[in-house]
């Protein structure tokens, strides 16, 4: 006998997306479908640095970066800091360290595969709590940008995830209910957002993909 070729990851994965056939495919992005997680903590600790806060390591590694009224609240209640300026200031500020850094992004390969392989048949969308600039960046420089038209960023909406909006917007901007979209997500507040908006979501974090439903 021949003996079987044991399946890929991204066997299961093209069989799981031929089993849920979406109509189309919201991604979340950092984390998800690129990694920026050093990427994000540089830039907001360039920020710290112009504006003469020092903050422990391990604090901005746990810090809500993408939220800044609770960025605000975590500096002052834990580290006794208060953060200067506007949040569009900081917002502009970070956004500048970033992009110097935009080249450093990278794909992250199972998700980037699956969005690939999704964007040759239905309308794919990138739902994200970051800057629009940043996105576009990232993308770029993870050589994602020629799949994604539709770009869903913070300042399209008013409230972050786990608020559903960014969801619900993306899936109004492809044209499709949010029950026939599929998103990808790598964070506990994004699933909520997705499941929140009636959208089906793979939690990437899980090696065995499966989609979570409302």
């Amino acid at each position: 006998m021949t003996p079987t070729t044991p399946l890929t990851d991204h066997d299961r994965d093209l069989a799981l997306l031929y089993h849920l056939r979406p109509a189309a495919a919201v991604f979340d992005f950092d984390g998800t479908l690129v990694d920026t997680s050093t990427l994000n903590t540089d830039a907001v600790r360039a920020s710290f640095t112009d504006l003469g806060l020092t903050v422990p390591e391990p604090w901005l590694a746990r810090a809500p970066l993408a939220d800044l009224t609770a960025l605000r609240e975590h500096l002052r209640d834990d580290l006794g800091l208060r953060l200067p300026g506007t949040d569009a200031q900081f917002v502009t500020r970070t956004r500048g360290h970033w992009l110097t850094r935009a080249r450093q992004a990278r794909p992250v390969a199972r998700v980037a595969a699956c969005a690939r392989h999704l964007a040759a048949t239905v309308p794919v969308a990138v739902a994200s709590a970051n800057d629009g600039q940043v996105v576009k960046a990232g993308l770029a420089a993870a050589g994602l940008a020629d799949l994604f038209d539709t770009v869903i960023a913070r300042e399209h909406v008013t409230r972050l995830k786990p608020d559903p909006q960014a969801y619900l917007l993306a899936a109004a901007r492809l044209a499709q209910p949010p029950d026939r979209c599929l998103a990808f997500e790598n964070t506990d507040e994004g699933i909520t957002a997705a499941l929140t908006a009636a959208m089906p979501v793979i939690d990437i974090r899980d090696h065995t993909w499966a989609a979570q439903q409302a």
